[in-house]
């Protein structure tokens, strides 16, 4: 008996190993990601996963909560040292509910609340110290549900706070007759789904109380299928899905009866009969199946757009993109539908990539291809793939079956091909495959017979090919099977299988293809041209009709190709022909022009090694390169790059191995594999990602805030926290190098700055004020989404606050009062000592010169005196007058009374009028003239200088006119007096007394004296001030 069931257990193995083993190639569409502690997370075991509204990725994990922003975690665990952390490591579920509330549930502590201004946890259940919460669901009324390992289901009443007990140990009507709640799902306010451990499944309705249990019968078939129920589930509007320990049914709502195994395929059914820890469907309709003993995943598809409709996926020790874990803990989609699954060993993202189907090496497989390095690809009749491999012979895939021969060199027989490193390789129209190789020469292979032929070079006989390393093969429109290798172009006779050199009748003058040339790549356009691309000599154009030759090659002029090793040529349906070059990057040419047009690295090209071109019906040109997959649009000339991340094999591609067949289809090869799809259905991503702030450093150093980044509205800095860098990332849960970046600065950055993927922005020595940081980012298809904002506020120095400021100018005005009210007095202390002054000089001395002058007159009068007394009384005389004209004159300047413009102008008239009196005399003042700007000193002088000039006029000129011009404004002043007298040679002229006296006058008023005279002409003197 025991022999017996080891015996059928065996067999079922066996069956169960062959019934995976022939979808085992299709796994290649799987290529997972993995993040373990060694990426960040803080424990490989993972119990649940939630993408909340802003977009972070929250993972439970049984040692602490991560937070996942795309780029890093943040684990958040049990600190005694910090306020309101979590008080167990071990978190099981994670709930958000309609008001983005998120709901943590703990292993052993109950619910708690996460408060993300302070990122901190509120407990709910204060009192209770053994609830192990399993789920966690919220009702329409926002009360929020949570099933527990021992105290069954409990409802916490968001607005009261009051948390209701819903199991068997609660003597009432609304009891559930369960204490281990695994799981809940709300179908309508009335009825509340609930999953347990070990009572099956239970409905009940909240309002009255009501409940129905569901449980495993083996009398009445179709039951549940088990009694320990992981999870439940809507499937749809009419049904539920099921997880249990032995695998998934589907409960119809209407009939109340249960399905096993749904979608599965019967011969299947025996697989999944296991513990089925919880089931999603995604976005495509597959339904993916975890199960929790260890036997891995299931996918289940009702279409064949990934491949088969029943897929295994395991642990694969020899594929580091394989499942991390077969133990399944949880499922999850998020918005950006990636699928994340949450494993005992780690946690694994299944990225939502573009409609590639991916075509690997994959050496431990069956029905995989029979190389690593894709080396040329070609779709001929019948759904016939051939795929040609450098250095593994090629492959014939039948895309019917998905079966894959594989053909390779076979020592001694010569019924097989003849080296195994394929370059090339096409099908003609007689649907022979022709296969050029290195050093093995060119091979033939009839597909209907399954034979080879091989013609390699024979250096005695002329008419062989001329070399065995065969890099390109075309068959023209004529016909014609055009050979190219490393030592030229040959045309190859099928009749008479021989060759001969390209040699076209050309019209004189053209160029001509050299003999010995090495052949890179082959093309004809639509007017019959044949394109011929080499290694190190450029490109040549064949023009049949005009028996012409054209050569392009690189040189110092403008508008010529790029590189000299041509890799690939097409002409696309406007009729330009796109070329590609080996470190060169890629070329347009417009055939009516002959320009080039290039593209590089600097225009966005992922890499300057073209490999493949090809135009879908759209008119975008796709590229493969050394470091991508580029889609072009030639009309505002924008790269869109694809890679791994996007579905790619592998982001290094290879000469050669492009094709697109007769429906549109494109083929795509290098290294481990290559892909192939629809451009079509290479669809844009309309959703654009927002962005977070992951970190705000001052001076190179985390700034403490009050709350957490994320929440923080404005950031204020002191005067001294003007060095200062912000962080940020974008929330769609990509790599950070699929986005672009642009930030600013409003009030210091002119306009955005675009930072590539950098994801940093520094500032430094940013003056006070108000700043608002705005950061945005696009996505791989360049749309840009909404800025975030952050102000940023630096406080002033307290020698720049407005306080301080109005303290000086109160204080500056206070200085400038008391200067004003100082200098004032000082003003009215001179001006009366000034009057003082005038009036003791006209009282005393001028009353003392006066009697001077008068007793003087008397004693001239004497008739005592002699003459000589008589001639010294009248000196004295004159010299008293002289001294009271002089005494009048300082009397008046000092007199503050005449500081008037008006005056001083009237007394320099009145002087002429006095010292002029025998002369034609004419006097102009302007209004614009100002004296009393100056202060006395300087109006002493110039009066003084001005009375000297007149009375040199009175004295030395003999002069019958003088005219005086006084003129200026209050910054300047020019005082011009000149007459028609004898006028004296400047040169040789000895200064007087007089003249010497106006010079040191002009001097000590830093002033400008110009005196302008000859003989018999008169003299001018002007002073300029």
């Amino acid at each position: 008996m025991k022999i017996g069931i080891r015996l059928f257990a065996k067999i079922i193995f066996i069956i169960t190993s062959f019934a995976f083993q022939s979808l085992s190639a299709q796994q290649s569409n799987f290529k997972f990601e993995r993040f373990t502690i060694n990426n960040g997370l803080s424990n490989n075991s993972v119990n649940c996963v939630l993408q909340t509204k802003d977009g972070y990725l929250w993972i439970a994990t049984k040692d602490g909560l991560n937070r996942f922003d795309g780029q890093s975690f943040k684990v958040f665990k049990k600190n005694a040292s910090v306020k309101n952390s979590l008080p167990e490591n071990y978190i099981m579920f994670l709930y958000e509910d309609s008001k983005t509330n998120l709901w943590v549930g703990t292993w052993g502590f109950g619910l708690y609340k996460y408060d993300p201004i302070q990122e901190s946890f509120i407990r709910i259940d204060k009192t209770n110290n053994n609830d192990f919460v399993q789920s966690i669901e919220e009702d329409s009324d926002g009360n929020i549900w949570y099933g527990t390992t021992l105290n069954g289901l409990k409802k916490y009443n968001t607005k009261t706070g009051a948390i209701t007990a819903y199991n068997n140990l609660v003597q009432s009507g609304k009891s559930a007759p369960a204490k281990n709640v695994t799981g809940t799902y709300f179908e309508n306010k009335n009825s509340l789904w609930i999953a347990t451990w070990g009572s099956g499944l239970i409905n009940l309705d909240p309002g009255s109380g009501k409940v129905l249990q569901y449980a495993k019968d083996d009398k009445e078939k179709p039951s549940l299928a088990d009694n320990n129920v992981w999870w439940v589930q809507k499937a749809d509007s009419n049904s539920l899905y099921v997880s249990t320990g032995s695998g998934v049914d589907l409960f119809d709502l209407k009939s109340r009866s249960f399905t096993h195994h749904p979608r599965v395929p019967k011969e299947n059914h025996q697989a999944l009969t296991t513990s089925v820890r919880q089931i999603l469907t995604d976005h495509t309709g597959r339904l993916w199946i975890g199960t929790y003993n260890y036997q891995g995943m299931y996918v289940i598809s009702n279409n064949d757009t990934h491949g088969s409709s029943f897929v295994r996926l395991m642990n694969e020790d020899d594929d580091p993109f394989s499942l991390i874990c077969q133990r399944i803990r949880w499922l999850y989609q998020d918005r950006q539908k990636n699928i994340w699954i949450g494993t005992e060993d780690g946690l694994n993202k299944l990225p939502n990539t573009k409609a590639f189907e991916q075509f690997k090496y994959m050496p431990s497989r069956k029905n995989t291809l029979g190389g690593r390095v894709v080396s040329s690809i070609y779709e001929g009749r019948n759904k016939i793939l051939w795929v040609g491999f450098g250095g593994n012979g090629f492959d014939k895939i039948d895309l019917k079956t998905n079966q894959i021969s594989h053909f390779k060199n076979i020592a001694g027989d010569i019924n097989s091909l003849g080296v195994n490193d394929v370059i090339s390789l096409i099908e003609d129209s007689q649907g022979i495959l022709w296969i050029g190789t290195s050093n093995g020469g060119l091979n033939r292979y009839d597909p209907s017979t399954n034979t080879f032929k091989r013609y390699t070079n024979n250096p005695a006989n002329p008419k062989s090919i001329k070399s065995n390393w065969v890099q390109q093969i075309l068959e023209t429109t004529d016909g014609l099977l055009l050979v190219g290798t490393n030592d030229g172009l040959q045309v190859f006779d099928r009749k008479t299988e021989t060759f001969k050199s390209f040699s076209p009748e050309l019209n004189s003058g053209s160029a001509k293809i050299p003999d010995l040339i090495s052949i890179n790549s082959l093309y004809e356009d639509h007017q019959q041209n044949i394109w011929i691309g080499t290694w190190l000599d450029g490109l040549f154009r064949y023009n049949p009709s005009k028996k012409s030759i054209i050569h392009y090659a690189p040189n110092s002029q403008n508008n010529s190709i790029s590189g000299n090793k041509i890799s690939s040529i097409i002409q696309d349906s406007k009729g330009n022909i796109w070329i590609g070059t080996f470190s060169n990057g890629l070329n347009r040419l417009d055939k009516t022009t002959n320009k080039f047009t290039y593209y590089n690295t600097s225009n966005g090209l992922p890499n300057d090694c073209v490999f493949g071109i090809l135009e879908d019906v759209r008119g975008f040109i796709w590229v493969s390169t050394m470091k991508g997959l580029a889609k072009l649009n030639p009309v505002n000339e924008i790269f869109r790059v694809y890679d791994v991340e996007d579905g790619l094999v592998n982001n290094q591609f290879n000469w050669h191995a492009y094709h697109k067949n007769s429906q549109g289809k494109m083929y795509f090869g290098g290294i481990y594999g290559f892909v192939s799809f629809f451009p079509d259905s290479i669809k844009s991503e309309a959703e654009t990602p927002s962005v977070v702030l992951t970190s705000f450093k001052v001076f190179d150093k985390e700034a403490p805030l009050p709350r957490s980044l994320p929440t923080t509205h404005e950031i204020v800095l002191e005067h001294n926290q003007n060095f200062f860098s912000i962080d940020f990332t974008a929330l769609d849960l990509t790599p950070v190098y699929k986005h672009l970046f642009a930030y600013m600065l409003e009030g210091i950055d002119p306009q955005w700055v675009h930072s590539g993927v950098r994801t940093t922005a520094f500032y430094t020595d940013i003056k006070h004020g108000t700043y608002r940081f705005l950061v945005r980012a696009a996505n791989a298809d360049g749309t840009w989404g909404t800025p975030t904002s952050l102000s940023v506020k630096i406080l002033p120095a307290w020698w720049n606050t407005w306080w301080f400021r109005i303290i000086t100018i109160g204080l500056l005005i206070g200085l400038v009062f008391a200067g004003y009210r100082f200098r004032v007095n000082q003003l009215l202390k001179i001006e009366k000592i000034r009057f003082s002054i005038a009036s003791d000089l006209h009282d005393e001395i001028g009353s003392n010169l006066s009697s001077i002058s008068v007793d003087s007159q008397s004693l001239m009068s004497s008739p005592t005196l002699n003459d000589s007394e008589k001639e010294l009384s009248v000196d004295i005389s004159k010299t008293a007058k002289a001294t009271v004209d002089a005494m009048r004159d300082i009397i008046w300047f000092i007199n503050p009374k005449n500081d008037v413009n008006e005056d001083i102008i009237f007394k320099m008239k009145q002087t002429a009028a006095k010292l002029l009196s025998n002369l034609e005399w004419n006097f102009e003042a302007s209004q614009d003239a100002r004296l009393d700007s100056f202060n006395l000193d300087i109006r002493r002088n110039i009066f003084l200088l001005y009375k000297e000039a007149l009375t040199n006029v009175i004295n030395h000129s003999k002069a019958k006119k003088c005219n005086i011009i006084i003129s200026g404004n209050p910054k300047h002043f020019s005082l011009s007096i000149e007459d028609d007298g004898l006028g004296f040679d400047t040169k040789d002229f000895k200064a007087s007394t007089g003249i010497r006296s106006m010079e040191a006058r002009a001097l000590k008023m830093n002033a400008k004296l110009n005196i302008v005279s000859s003989l018999n002409n008169g003299t001018k003197i002007e002073l300029v001030l």
